[in-house]
């Protein structure tokens, strides 16, 4: 498995690119621009993208989609409930001072579908709260540890869940108690060396957010 994140878009969001070596399919995971970088890293791994996939349709999250749907001619995938916002994305981005493309959806994914890239599937999970319909994706994957490979499950899990910290509610289609509910019992019953791979700053675990992140802590 090939897996790569990067930083993309004017609010730096986590891009995750998930490809298998054998087939050379891929998936890129929420692209917030700088679709030149996401390119490179497709063609320094000899990657053929297969989705363009949505976590959720904030502008942050979305702004490569059109791009890259360009140069790639993937298809844009999301909840069907997200996928009036794709068409907002420039006109919510310009109320913070930014720009970005409006896109449209492809095709849709809903909560439980299994994805397959290649010999890779993921699960579609329900993690609402954030925005009105926020999916996360469970796949397991080996890993590159310090000194040595592991095999873990890990989740994608969009701006639901953070290193110490929850994604904002105060939006369109934000519920704090359903976040909370979704993490806890769509994330919390993984096991505790599962990454959770957020949309903004570092990778965590579901153990160390169990016992450390605040909101949790009742």
């Amino acid at each position: 498995m090939v897996f790569k994140m990067m930083e993309t878009g004017p609010l730096m969001v986590n891009t995750y690119i998930v490809g298998d070596n054998m087939t050379s399919e891929s998936v890129v995971f929420d692209p917030g621009g700088d679709v030149d970088k996401i390119l490179s890293v497709l063609r320094e791994d000899d990657l053929h993208l297969k989705y363009i996939i949505n976590t959720h349709a904030h502008f942050d999250h979305v702004g490569g989609n059109k791009e890259l749907q360009k140069e790639t001619g993937a298809p844009v995938m999301i909840h069907r409930d997200e996928a009036p916002d794709l068409l907002l994305a420039n006109s919510r981005a310009a109320m913070f001072g930014y720009r970005v493309d409006d896109s449209e959806a492809s095709g849709f994914i809903e909560v439980g579908d299994v994805i397959q890239v290649g010999s890779i599937t993921f699960k579609a999970l329900g993690l609402d709260g954030h925005s009105r319909a926020g999916l996360g994706f469970l796949f397991e994957g080996e890993f590159d540890l310090k000194d040595r490979k592991e095999t873990r499950n890990a989740v994608i899990c969009g701006d639901a869940l953070f290193a110490g910290s929850i994604g904002r509610t105060d939006f369109p289609g934000g519920n704090l108690e359903l976040l909370l509910e979704n993490i806890r019992t769509r994330i919390f019953v993984l096991p505790d060396d599962t990454f959770v791979f957020p949309g903004h700053g570092p990778i965590t675990t579901v153990g160390r957010e169990k016992e450390y992140n605040p909101f949790f802590q009742d």
